[in-house]
């Protein structure tokens, strides 16, 4: 809030890649933090948690609320209505329900009594918090490394040196250079950023969310339901920080990156809760062949995910319009498509045939 308060001091400063990561990040820590450290308050003094369920009229008015939140953003930016100040309302709404209301689809369709909501809060903040900073620090570090490989190589070459100046004092900026165009079309550099972002990012990414599950099972021995809706409590989690601070990178096309979260937002819940299942079978029957491969196919599943989007971003800047770059956007755009509605099938047929696992489970001989 002090970085907010210093821009409102001087309006000129004050646009929507400033306003949204700082309103989101305050948003985020009251909504979440605060229910935390009340449930573990909770918690010690030995209070019971009642089970997590919401009435289905809860359901539709969310989503409701999601699409209007929409809406109501793309109104603000298109008719320029100081979308600093009026825009992250709507942005936090839109891009935070998504991964919200997968969970609550799921948890409703697996029907686990013992799924409280001092879990749910808890199994979202280590989504949110804990595997979304310990992947950061990881991401980072490797960006880091990359960015000091990349100097060195520039720095050996004063061509591109005096080039990349060029492109930063160019109109259009490094993203319209020509220097970055040629980078980008080099098959080295596009293998590297599909290795980084297809094999790289997912292992690092569904290792860290899956230490929520993991972690639950140290202290209890939870069912499978359990852990696999942890797991989906998880990426729900690590969607929601995600997409907040991803979206306020940029306001272009914000409507379509807030579409796109969808996607994402149901990727995330699925891997995490393929990999928090395979934990269950761990901890119940000691299956770790069923972990490793849950843990594959959400490695597979959020791979193919980034390679299509990156893929989509690759084309745009290094072919420029024209024929070759709309068949290559519509192409991952349909790829992307397809897997937002596959793997909101797979997320509730799993959630169901968990759910009527758990019904012959309590039912009476």
């Amino acid at each position: 809030m002090f970085g907010l308060g210093l821009t409102l001091v001087d309006s000129r400063r004050l646009t929507p890649t400033t306003t949204l990561p700082i309103l989101s990040l305050f948003i985020l820590g009251m909504c979440l933090g605060l229910p935390l450290a009340w449930q573990a308050v909770a918690g010690l003094r030995g209070k019971a948690s009642k089970r997590f369920v919401l009435p289905a009229a809860w359901g539709l008015g969310l989503i409701i609320l999601y699409l209007a939140a929409l809406a109501g953003g793309q109104t603000v930016l298109s008719l320029k209505l100081a979308p600093a100040v009026t825009l992250p309302p709507f942005h936090i709404l839109a891009l935070a329900l998504p991964p919200l209301l997968c969970l609550w689809g799921v948890a409703a369709l697996a029907k686990e009594p013992q799924f409280t909501w001092r879990r749910l809060w808890g199994g979202l903040g280590g989504g949110a918090f804990g595997a979304v900073g310990l992947a950061f620090v990881i991401e980072i570090t490797l960006l880091v490394l990359g960015l000091v490989a990349v100097v060195i190589i520039l720095g050996a070459s004063p061509d591109w040196v005096e080039q990349l100046r060029q492109s930063q004092l160019a109109p259009g900026g490094l993203a319209d250079s020509p220097l970055v165009r040629s980078l980008i079309r080099n098959p080295l550099v596009i293998f590297t950023l599909l290795v980084s972002f297809s094999l790289a990012v997912p292992l690092i990414e569904e290792t860290t969310k899956s230490l929520v599950p993991a972690l639950a099972g140290v202290w209890q021995r939870p069912s499978v339901t359990q852990t696999f809706l942890w797991g989906v409590a998880g990426g729900a989690g690590f969607a929601v920080v995600e997409g907040l601070l991803n979206g306020s990178l940029s306001t272009e096309g914000w409507a379509s990156v807030a579409l796109l979260r969808i996607g994402a937002s149901a990727m995330h819940c699925l891997t995490a809760g393929l990999t928090g299942w395979g934990w269950g079978q761990v901890w119940t029957q000691r299956r770790w062949s069923h972990l490793l491969l849950a843990y594959l196919v959400a490695l597979a599943l959020h791979g193919i995910w980034n390679a299509a989007s990156i893929g989509m971003a690759v084309a745009g800047i290094a072919l420029g319009p024209g024929t070759l770059q709309s068949a290559l956007v519509v192409g991952a755009v349909g790829l992307l498509i397809l897997l937002t509605l596959g793997e909101i099938i797979a997320l509730m047929a799993i959630a169901k045939r968990l759910g009527g696992s758990n019904l012959t489970r309590q039912s009476p001989d």
